[in-house]
C-alpha cells in the first residue's frame, strides 16, 4: 500500500475540497491565504505548486503505510507454534542465518526507532536536519526554537496516523486504506508558534521551504 498509494496531486486536493462541509472549507481557505498567499513555493522537479513540508519523492508515495509495514512483518514472525525443524541444515549456513539474522534486525530495527521519533516529534527527515540547525542558532541567539507542527508525542502519533473516532487505534493492524488527516497541502500548526514575533514566524517558514527546495534539486 506505501508503493501504489498515490500521493496525490493539486487537481485531487480541488476535487476533494470542493467535497468538504463549509465549515472545514472555509478553515483550510483561511490557512492556505494565510501561509501559501504570502509564502508561495513550487516544485523544483515537476513545476507545479508545492504544498506544505512537502518533498518530491519518486519511490515512496505514503510514509504512513511505510511505517505501519516496518512493524507488521515483525508481529507476523512472531509464531512460535513450529520449534522444530526436522530437515537438514548445515551448521555453517545456520550460523551464517543467525548472524545475518542479527545484523538486519539491528539495522530495521534502528530504522524503526528513528521513524519513530520522528513521528513522535512531528517531523520529517528533511525538517529534522534543518530544525537541528535551527536550534544550535536560536540557542547562540538566547532565543526559544519551536517546532511549529508539534502538537505533543502522543497527539502527534494520532495526526500522523489519523486516529479518530472514525479510525480507532486498532485500524492499524488491518491492512485497509486510511486517508491522512487534513488536505495535505496546509498544516496546522502549535500555538507556541503563533506566539512567537511575526517575523520569526516568517523566517522559519522561509527557512523550511528552503531546505525542502534544495533536497528537491539533489534529486533532478
Amino acid at each position: 500500500m506505501a508503493i501504489v498509494t498515490p500521493p496525490g496531486d493539486m487537481k485531487e486536493y480541488k476535487k476533494s475540497a470542493e467535497e468538504e462541509n463549509n465549515d472545514a472549507s472555509m478553515r483550510t481557505m483561511l490557512l492556505e491565504m494565510e501561509e501559501h498567499s504570502q509564502f508561495p513555493n513550487t516544485c523544483k522537479k515537476c513545476h507545479l505548486p508545492k504544498p506544505e513540508r512537502a518533498h518530491h519523492c519518486s519511490v515512496l508515495f505514503s510514509a504512513g503505510y511505510f511505517v505501519v509495514f516496518g512493524w507488521r512483518p515483525f508481529i507476523l514472525c512472531m509464531d512460535l507454534n513450529e520449534l522444530d525443524w526436522p530437515y537438514y541444515f548445515p551448521r555453517a549456513i545456520f550460523a551464517f542465518a543467525i548472524i545475518l539474522a542479527i545484523c538486519m534486525g539491528l539495522a530495521i530495527g534502528a530504522l524503526c526507532v528513528w521513524h519513530y521519533y520522528l513521528i513522535m516529534t512531528a517531523q520529517t527527515t528533511v525538517e529534522f536536519y534543518n530544525n537541528h540547525y535551527d536550534k544550535a542558532v536560536c540557542k547562540s541567539q538566547g532565543e526559544i526554537f519551536v517546532n511549529m507542527y508539534d502538537f505533543g508525542p502522543l497527539e502527534n502519533f494520532k495526526r500522523f496516523f489519523n486516529i479518530c473516532e472514525q479510525y480507532p487505534w486498532y485500524t492499524l493492524f488491518f491492512p485497509m486504506p486510511v486517508p491522512p488527516k487534513g488536505t495535505g497541502r496546509v498544516y496546522e500548526k502549535c500555538q507556541e508558534f503563533y506566539m512567537l514575533p511575526e517575523s520569526s514566524q516568517r523566517a522559519h517558514v522561509l527557512s523550511q521551504q528552503e531546505s525542502q527546495d534544495i533536497e528537491d534539486i539533489k534529486d533532478i
